[in-house]
């Protein structure tokens, strides 16, 4: 991680920035757990005799996203995690998960909001930390996000 510049030196930021893992994998696990449970399980017949209601599904899962951007915009000094730097490993987890729920709530980001600038910034911004998502270090452990879609088909090509 250190080689790609992905870990930060400073205790305090990989501190915040274990902070911000910990939010993302908590939010991703609301949104698959409300979308299985919600909009899938088999023995959730509602009265109308429907059992999938994303629309149901969305309006629980933003309310627990309203706490979760509270928390995680706390943590983003700005623009990115550790402020204004290179992009870290948890600049990354946090553009994957935000682009995930953008997919499944798109009002759940709003435009000018913190969030939003972040994703705005994180897109543009020519880091050589994607150096390391074309490495094979990229292809080896295990982490929050699967492996497809691969962040890099997220991201515009440098």
């Amino acid at each position: 991680g250190h080689k790609y510049f992905l870990l930060p030196d400073d205790p305090a930021m990989l501190a915040r920035s274990e902070a911000v893992e910990k939010l993302c994998f908590s939010v991703m696990n609301s949104m698959v757990y409300l979308i299985n449970k919600i909009c899938f399980a088999p023995n959730n017949t509602s009265p109308e005799g429907s059992d999938f209601d994303p629309e149901y599904a969305r309006s629980r899962f933003l309310a627990k996203f309203e706490q979760f951007a509270g928390k995680v915009e706390e943590l983003v000094a700005g623009p990115f995690i550790m402020g204004d730097t290179l992009p870290i490993h948890a600049d990354y987890l946090l553009y994957a998960c935000l682009a995930d729920i953008k997919n499944f709530a798109p009002q759940a980001i709003r435009e000018g909001s913190k969030l939003s600038d972040f994703m705005h910034k994180f897109w543009s911004y020519r880091s050589p930390i994607r150096r390391w998502f074309k490495s094979n270090d990229s292809k080896e452990g295990e982490y929050i996000r699967p492996s497809v879609p691969h962040i890099m088909e997220l991201l515009p090509e440098d």
